[in-house]
């Protein structure tokens, strides 16, 4: 696969994750946060796993510090996922929009700093650039209505940002993008339901209720779109693959207006530009580069 196709099939995910902000928000009106995701991920993880059974059965075990970074790995999703659901029970849809985005900023920062990996010079313009963008299509930070649910959606955007550059690092070591899946889904599955029976009462009319939520979150945003991240970024640096994933704001706004009656602004119409302006910076800003350079 090249580099190109690679990001191809990251803006595809962008879509696809887009898309399942409608499911989500449908799902939330029948069931809690920890019931969704432990229902979400559990679906996800029984369609990866014969593609990780097969996977298992030609490829070497990874060394001692892939097993490391595939417990952080596991952690930082769970994290991430926990903590954005929860969070969107307790505070505005614009805040969370904004704070979830900023992931793409701590992806660039734990690369450089944790993991002292050599960026693109475009990366932390390009990811200013969608930060912005983001801003601008939720319609900013909300200071009026700041609460604990922000602060949990601030942790997910932490965790968000090291499970990106988590995978670009265990996947430069180890090839086996299919049982990498399946450990981030079972992980955070099995914390959701430890939640679900801890913190809510689980009712299975409302589950059904969800179900076509749940099974288009599960199916196709879960087992499909975050396997295809993971296979992708074997070949796009993390910092790059956040940029180029933050498309799925752009998504988001284009699915709300055609399914949800949502109205395009003059602000989040600038937004849009601004992230899709950050998405070719990091596609062929570089390429560009190169050519001066030689010139």
């Amino acid at each position: 696969m090249t580099r190109l196709q690679a990001d191809f099939i990251l803006l595809l995910v962008a879509l696809i994750w887009g898309a399942a902000f409608v499911a989500q928000k449908d799902a939330m009106d029948h069931v809690g946060a920890y019931t969704f995701v432990a229902a979400r991920f559990g679906i996800s993880a029984l369609l990866v796993l014969p593609l990780a059974l097969r996977e298992h059965k030609r490829g070497p075990l990874p060394g001692r510090n892939v097993f490391r970074d595939l417990g952080l790995l596991c952690a930082a999703f769970s994290a991430g996922v926990l903590f954005q659901q929860a969070g969107l029970v307790r505070t505005t849809v614009t805040n969370a929009g904004f704070l979830t985005g900023l992931y793409v900023l701590f992806t660039a920062i734990i690369c450089a700093a944790v993991y002292k990996q050599k960026l693109s010079k475009l990366v932390f313009p390009a990811a200013l650039l969608s930060v912005a963008g983001i801003g601008m299509l939720s319609g900013g930070l909300d200071m009026a209505h700041m609460n604990s649910g922000d602060a949990m959606v601030l942790l997910c955007a932490v965790g968000f940002g090291f499970q990106v550059a988590l995978i670009g690092r265990i996947m430069q070591k180890w090839q086996a993008p299919f049982r990498v899946c399946l450990l981030q889904y079972a992980s955070v599955a099995l914390v959701a339901i430890i939640a679900t029976f801890v913190f809510e009462n689980p009712d299975w009319t409302a589950i059904r209720q969800a179900g076509w939520a749940i099974l288009y979150a599960g199916a196709i945003s879960g087992g499909i779109a975050y396997t295809l991240q993971v296979v992708a970024q074997q070949y796009t640096p993390a910092s790059d693959s956040a940029v180029i994933m933050s498309g799925e704001s752009v998504f988001a706004a284009i699915f709300g207006i055609w399914l949800m009656g949502d109205k395009l602004t003059a602000t989040s119409a600038t937004g849009c530009g601004l992230i899709i302006f950050a998405i070719l910076m990091v596609e062929f800003g570089p390429s560009l580069f190169r050519r001066k350079q030689a010139a």
